[in-house]
């Protein structure tokens, strides 16, 4: 494995880390100037973070192509997506949701589209790794 195959598998842990941390806050917290976030704004934060997601894992896959791999990325999104809804069902003030689930494979299905839509535009992901492989090589 070369030191960018490296770098872009740690892109989904670190992303699927932030998302437990701050799914693991509590809704019955007290208030604090972080979580001062209106509820509709936090449950759309669900779509930024869930695109990181897929768009980390389209990097992290084996030379990325095609709709198969799109396909496993998303089902891979909606699975992290499911254990983290499940997860919430344990943390004081927090509850399982069908929409922020939903915002969460929405979220995915922008961030696999947009890598799609780049490498398609001819910047291939042998290109990144060849990028980021270059400018690590001395670190690995």
């Amino acid at each position: 494995m070369t030191a960018a195959q490296r770098l872009y598998c740690l892109g989904p842990l670190v992303v699927m880390a932030a998302i437990f941390v701050t799914s693991s806050l509590s809704g019955t917290a007290p208030a604090s100037p972080l979580l001062l976030v209106s509820a509709s704004l936090s449950n759309f934060a669900h779509i930024p973070a869930y695109a990181l997601l897929g768009a980390s894992l389209c990097l992290a896959l084996p030379r990325y192509r095609g709709w198969p791999m799109a396909a496993l990325a998303l089902a891979l999104t909606f699975g992290y997506g499911v254990l983290d809804e499940w997860h919430q069902s344990f943390v004081p003030g927090r509850e399982v949701s069908g929409p922020d689930l939903l915002r969460d494979v929405l979220g995915g299905c922008i961030g696999i589209g947009l890598m799609r839509r780049q490498w398609a535009a001819g910047r291939r992901s042998t290109d990144c790794y060849q990028a980021v492989e270059k400018l690590f090589s001395t670190a690995w």
